[in-house]
């Protein structure tokens, strides 16, 4: 796997928004690309580390999204600065072209919609499940680009397999072209997969205490999104099987999960740079058992039950319009 230098490279004088770091807009083979720069966490409470991972996560999360087959930002690892970071791919190239995000989208006025959101119990910011289920049926964007719909759900499955808790109501959205064309952007901002705040020691000793695994790798995971008021296991949802549209997601995408092609993504980086620590051994372990425990525990068992009760209630609903008839 190839490092690149990035620091001879013209700035795009292009801004990012978005909370995981600092970002520099750079132009790299006559595109528009801009690097992510780890995020400093000296003064969070109950870290060993005084930057994120992220660029790494960035990348390798990413990779895993390409694998699969779900269209994504390009991402390169390098240097820039003395730093090692990740260089993403813009992906508005062309004038007048935009990023249209669901926070945005959301606030599409449609008659009624208040009314049926009110109902709800959530914390009101937007981010409980069942809200954005109504928003995705009653606004007009999510009914001429439905792709946008199971992207949302594709994303929510291989988050939970990647550990990315961080996908949130202004990070995911379509592109808008100068002309009106909209079309569903690539998955974006992977960074916070991984634990990335996570220091080589922590992971080592949840590695060998096989219950402090369990608990960091599944039972307490949280996402970004609620219901009822409260932060979503995205796991233990998927397991639930409640939810269709999630449950459709699970067969498009487990088919398409080739552990040991993501295990080699993750072993094909190398360990450091100059001198500088791009990924430690017991990093790359602790990914991949993440990422292995989360597929054979969790999305393969859950995707089998689907695919055999899916087919049993497909064959019933059949056998019940023959008798119809």
């Amino acid at each position: 796997m190839k490092i690149y230098e990035f620091d001879q490279l013209e700035l795009s004088g292009r801004r990012y928004g978005g909370n995981a770091g600092a970002k520099t807009g750079v132009i790299l083979d006559d595109e528009f690309w801009f690097i992510k720069f780890p995020k400093n966490i000296r003064n969070l409470n109950n870290v060993q580390i005084s930057y994120t991972t992220s660029p790494i996560s960035e990348y390798i999360g990413s990779q895993v999204y390409k694998s699969i087959g779900i269209p994504v930002h390009e991402t390169l690892i390098g240097e820039y600065k003395g730093k090692i970071v990740v260089a993403c791919r813009d992906f508005c190239q062309k004038a007048g072209e935009r990023l249209d995000e669901y926070e945005s989208i959301k606030n599409d006025y449609v008659e009624g919609l208040e009314d049926k959101i009110s109902s709800l119990s959530s914390s009101g910011n937007g981010s409980d499940i069942e809200e954005i289920k109504i928003v995705m049926e009653s606004n007009e964007l999510f009914k001429q680009v439905p792709e946008l719909k199971d992207r949302f759900w594709d994303m929510f499955v291989i988050d939970a397999l990647i550990g990315n808790n961080d996908r949130n109501n202004g990070n995911w959205g379509v592109i808008v072209g100068e002309d009106g064309e909209t079309k569903v952007a690539p998955v974006f901002d992977n960074g916070n997969s991984f634990s990335n705040k996570l220091s080589e020691q922590q992971m080592e000793r949840l590695l060998n205490d096989e219950q402090l695994f369990i608990e960091s790798a599944y039972t307490n995971r949280v996402c970004h999104f609620e219901k009822d008021g409260k932060k979503i296991n995205p796991l233990k949802y998927i397991e639930s099987r409640k939810d269709p549209d999630c449950n459709a997601a699970l067969l498009r995408i487990v088919p398409n999960i080739d552990i040991a092609k993501i295990s080699e993504i993750v072993n094909d980086i190398p360990e450091e740079y100059k001198g500088k620590i791009i990924i430690g051994r017991s990093q790359k372990k602790f990914y991949n058992a993440c990422m292995s425990y989360r597929y054979e525990k969790v999305l393969k068992p859950t995707y089998q039950k689907e695919l055999y009760f899916g087919n049993i209630k497909t064959a019933e609903m059949s056998r019940t319009k023959e008798f119809e008839r």
